[in-house]
């Protein structure tokens, strides 16, 4: 698999910064990673199976609309799940709120339905997992070698503890 990151380039106009193709290991994720986006893609298969048994029960049209809000919530969830399993910086933000959003709406309906605590637990283990600090330095690697001060640069000065 290969992907593409910024890398500095000295020139005799200066440095530059140009997109280079990096070969990166897909295998290479962090457990918490890997927790998040899975927690994450079967909350979404579950919202989308749930969306469906909606749609199908024909109880009107109140829970058509009730169906495709829940098709369109999980398909949501996946894509997320997609996008952090991918290591993108955009895929973590939605997981992080979907998930927070999917854990505050399944205790307000835990006590008559306590299979719903199943949905609950998994969705507080995807927040911990995507919030996790190895998850942050997974996506943090991932922004390419620009962040990254060149050999003959100057030492860097935005950032906390440089």
């Amino acid at each position: 698999m290969v992907s593409r990151a910024l890398t500095w380039c000295t020139q005799s106009g200066g440095p530059t910064v140009r997109l280079t193709r990096v070969p990166t290991d897909p295998t290479r994720r962090p457990i918490a990673v890997v927790v998040a986006a899975a927690g994450a893609a079967l909350v979404g298969v579950a919202l989308v199976v749930l969306g469906v048994a909606s749609l199908v029960s024909g109880h009107g049209e109140f829970s058509g609309g009730v169906a495709f809000l829940l098709i369109g919530y999980g398909v949501g969830m996946v894509v997320a799940a997609g996008g952090l399993w991918r290591l993108s910086l955009f895929g973590r933000g939605p997981v992080l709120a979907l998930s927070l959003l999917n854990a505050a709406a399944g205790l307000s309906v835990a006590g008559p339905a306590p299979w719903v605590w199943v949905f609950v637990v998994v969705s507080a283990v995807t927040v911990v997992a995507a919030a996790l600090p190895a998850t942050s330095a997974a996506l943090h690697l991932r922004r390419g070698a620009a962040d990254v001060t060149p050999a003959d640069g100057p030492p860097r000065k935005d950032e906390p503890g440089t």
